[in-house]
């Protein structure tokens, strides 16, 4: 394969990448350059089926975007993993990870053949670094993100749970 088409696939992983991230509200605020760079250094990974992304406790410290698949975030009791919800193709996940670390309250694990777009905590910072506004844009996008999902989640939660909600509060 010569160089030329390598540099052409390259090129068209990034700009599909870049595409990809444009379509978030956490990402699409950023300036132009930003979501170039991210674009260009997002990884794409694949998870087999019963593959675990990340366990409780554990730092993962990056985005994780499905391109396709599923992935099944899991809590654990005494004696069983609990399925507390399923992630499909075009679900982001981990963004509060990339501001900061915070260990999982949760196992992450692939529910079927999975593919997804990685971004890197370190990356993101790297990019808060050389664009000071980054961190307010990402800011005011998940605190959007969070009000939005609390108010969804409100829609749906039986009286007997609401005392379970609240995180816009905090």
């Amino acid at each position: 394969m010569s160089s030329s088409t390598d540099d052409s696939k390259q090129i068209s992983i990034m700009q599909e990448n870049r595409e990809i991230l444009q379509e978030f509200a956490f990402f699409s605020a950023l300036p132009v350059k930003a979501i170039k760079l991210l674009a260009f250094v997002a990884e794409r990974q694949h998870f087999n089926t019963k593959d675990t992304l990340f366990e409780e406790g554990d730092d993962y410290g990056r985005a994780y975007i499905i391109l396709t698949g599923e992935l099944t975030l899991m809590k654990k009791n005494q004696t069983k993993q609990n399925v507390v919800q399923h992630f499909h193709q075009g679900d982001l996940l981990g963004t509060f990870s990339l501001l900061g670390v915070m260990p999982s309250l949760f196992l992450l694990k692939a529910s079927s053949d999975t593919t997804v777009l990685t971004i890197a905590r370190e990356h993101f910072t790297k990019i808060q670094e050389q664009f000071p506004e980054a961190t307010a844009l990402s800011l005011k996008a998940l605190l959007r993100e969070v009000y939005q999902w609390e108010r969804r989640n409100l829609t749906k939660a039986e009286i007997c749970c609401l005392n379970q909600t609240g995180a816009t509060i905090l």
